[in-house]
């Protein structure tokens, strides 16, 4: 009774606050109220503080704070205190700790150029590089600390210099936090074998994208990225704050022994995200880049899903579609459909459930409800009743979202197969977006289902466009697409150059900023298999060491793209561990090879939908980094940039001043990117079609100022 009481009281302060005002999206207030409800203690929040805000009361009042990047911190709040987050004027905005969703080499090498690299073929330097004295943390799950392709040499040594496991509980935890066991050293990796059964049970997936990252090979032909790079691997929490405090513990460790680090984050979400890089897990991502971590993510597993639909609205009308069901899993329970529209636009939206010849309508639901309600939005738990069957649902409503000032409407609707769902949504003007997504018992969806006309007039298909989800949406990550190696035919005759894979994800994001940035190889790439997991995977090839048969198998995805472009960024860290994070991305952008797949990208100045900037070249990558190095030791002796006619109408004329490749950008006043390529002594480009205003110019670390007339 003292149980339901409390959570009773809890929610009534919590609801009390919110009315008065609120810091917070729609989904956290929602996901709040079922937490309190299933009796939580206490709950996770990432939040947005003042710079150099006061802790003291907050950790008087209980509040465990962790992980800090920027402004955004971690926090654990006891229920009794969430009205803290409201009251103190310190917390600029706050939202819940999202569930994050599972993850979805020889020719790798080849493809990337890294085999090159390892062999010091081609460098300008003459050197080799392997990754040697940079740190690769892998966010993940299914780590088998004893397999051989993540030892080191034939000593036996282990590579993974230590590894966080949130869901082990027999501690120590790290410095600084209080939960999950820290396992440091070689002697302790080996005796723990591997993380501990979680969500996801024992699994692989880690194992294998560590691998792909830096994998040693030991005996096999299958070797990563950077074979000598050293690993720290995080078994984190379900949830984007577990996710930040493993970060936070990584670079606790890099900046403690002076490496650098590229962390690798092979899993996505939608349902709980504003998909435009303006949630607080991207401006986390963001101001930790700034700080000098390299973030690679995979863009995603969509592209071969139109999971996604959108209208322009320029009078009052209906879009009509049918949101078809997932249905390959048993934890899928129905479908979040999910809507952003236009700021300064609001929209409605209800669903049908049809049978035959009959119809059962939910009511509609407008963001315009929120204009008269203080906080300007709204939660609904209902169940819409078709004869017999009973459809579960819940909608959430914002006038305003609080992180990028958009009307916002979600709806989870339980399945029913017998039954087929149909969105309507209703506007004035507008453009509004949707996306289909699967809905999980655990809320950790991110598998994308068809929207579809069902052969219905004045109904409409999906389609595949803007398809990245967090944390690839992070402006400044490097978010890689996915696609076949190129590889020579079984004879060595020709050489088959890779195509696309079907299922990476397009771009953009909603704001129309691009994504993804590069591709890499994602399609049936061997790496390693945790001897521990309770999954079934044939092997590619078999080693047996102490009695234990150790695996290599294929899998393709984003997944594993990723951790290649993970393993170059650490072999460009080890050429010159001084570079910015910003250099890193414009190097692999402007050093990516096009060919007949690609297209010309670099050519015409404009990265593609689903290729970014094209294939990722490692050979290109370092020697690039390696002659940046010569170029900013050399800068005092150079000539000045040398723009002409400046102000220009048409083109534009710029002399670097010296013969050496560097990169040049060209941004607006407020920061958004024009264009980027390479240059050496001279080059020209059209400014026909730009805006006329003032840009700058950037060649190395030497700026101009242009004036298009």
């Amino acid at each position: 009774m003292k149980k339901i009481a409390f959570t009773l009281l809890a929610m009534c302060i919590l609801c009390g606050t919110w009315a008065q005002t609120s810091k917070c999206g729609i989904d956290t207030k929602a996901l709040v109220k079922e937490e309190i409800a299933s009796g939580a203690a206490t709950i996770r929040f990432l939040a947005k503080m003042v710079p150099d805000f006061d802790r003291g009361p907050l950790v008087k009042a209980g509040i465990t704070i962790g992980a800090q990047a920027g402004q955004i911190v971690t926090l654990t709040v006891p229920v009794d205190k969430l009205d803290l987050l409201e009251s103190n004027a310190e917390v600029l905005q706050y939202s819940i700790s999202h569930r994050i969703a599972a993850p979805m080499c020889s020719n790798t090498r080849v493809d990337t150029r890294t085999d090159s690299l390892l062999l010091g073929e081609g460098t300008i330097d003459g050197n080799r590089y392997d990754g040697t004295g940079v740190y690769i943390g892998i966010t993940d799950w299914g780590f088998d600390y004893t397999h051989p392709n993540l030892l080191g040499m034939n000593d036996g040594s282990v590579r993974i210099s230590r590894a966080w496991d949130h869901f082990r509980h027999a501690g120590p935890a790290p410095e600084g936090f209080n939960f999950g066991t820290e396992i440091v050293g070689a002697e302790a990796l080996l005796e723990a074998r591997g993380d501990t059964s979680n969500l996801y049970n024992y699994g692989t997936h880690g194992t294998h994208v560590a691998g792909i990252a830096a994998g040693r090979g030991r005996g096999s032909k299958h070797i990563g990225q950077a074979p000598n790079a050293n690993l720290l691997l995080c078994s984190f929490g379900l949830g984007e704050a577990d996710w930040m405090d493993g970060v936070a513990w990584m670079r606790n460790v890099a900046q403690a022994e002076n490496r650098r680090l590229v962390v690798n984050s092979s899993w996505g979400m939608y349902s709980f995200s504003t998909l435009d890089g303006t949630s607080l897990l991207s401006q986390a991502i963001d101001s930790w880049t700034d700080q000098g971590t390299v973030f690679c993510t995979s863009a995603g597993n969509n592209g071969d899903v139109a999971f996604h639909i959108e209208h322009t609205f320029n009078r009052l009308d209906t879009l009509k579609t049918v949101a078809t069901y997932y249905n390959y899993v048993p934890e899928a329970i129905g479908q979040c459909l999910i809507m952003w529209g236009e700021e300064q636009h609001d929209f409605g939206a209800f669903f049908r459930m049809v049978s035959h010849d009959s119809v059962w309508t939910s009511p509609t639901y407008s963001t315009a409800d929120g204009i008269n309600n203080a906080t300007g939005d709204s939660s609904v738990y209902d169940t819409l009743v078709c004869g017999d069957i009973r459809i579960p649902y819940r909608v959430l409503i914002e006038h305003v979202n609080p992180f990028d000032n958009r009307p916002h409407i979600q709806m989870d609707v339980n399945k029913d197969l017998s039954l087929q769902l149909q969105l309507f949504i209703v506007a004035e003007s507008g453009t509004v977006h949707a996306w289909n997504v699967a809905n999980k018992t655990n809320h950790a969806g991110n598998e994308g289902t068809p929207f579809s006309s069902g052969g219905i007039p004045g109904f409409e298909n999906g389609d595949k466009m803007y398809g990245i989800g967090e944390p690839a949406c992070a402006a400044k990550c490097i978010s890689v697409a996915a696609h076949s190696a190129d590889r020579w035919n079984n004879s060595h005759t020709y050489y088959n150059k890779g195509g696309l894979a079907y299922f990476t994800s397009y771009g953009p994001l909603i704001n129309g900023a691009q994504k993804p940035d590069v591709s890499a190889p994602g399609v049936d790439v061997v790496s390693s298999i945790s001897a521990w997991t309770d999954g079934s995977y044939t092997p590619v090839t078999t080693q047996q060491v102490d009695g234990i048969n150790y695996k290599w198998a294929a899998m393709s995805g984003t997944s594993m793209s990723g951790p290649a472009v993970t393993g170059v960024v650490a072999l460009m860290l080890q050429a010159d561990p001084t570079i910015s994070t910003a250099q890193v991305r414009d190097i692999l952008c402007l050093t990516t090879r096009n060919d007949e797949y690609t297209g010309p990208l670099h050519a015409r100045d404009s990265a593609s939908l689903r290729w970014g900037w094209g294939k990722v070249d490692a050979l290109k990558a370092v020697n690039q980094v390696l002659r940046s190095v010569s170029i900013e030791t050399a800068e005092n002796y150079r000539l000045p940039l040398h723009v002409y006619p400046n102000p220009a109408s048409h083109t534009v004329s710029i002399n670097t001043g010296c013969g050496e490749m560097q990169n040049m950008s060209i941004y607006t006043i407020d920061g958004r990117s024009m264009m980027r390529q390479a240059v050496t002594t001279e080059t020209q480009i059209d400014i026909a079609d730009w805006p006329k205003g003032v840009y700058v110019l950037q060649v190395g670390s030497r700026v101009e100022k242009l004036i298009v007339k």
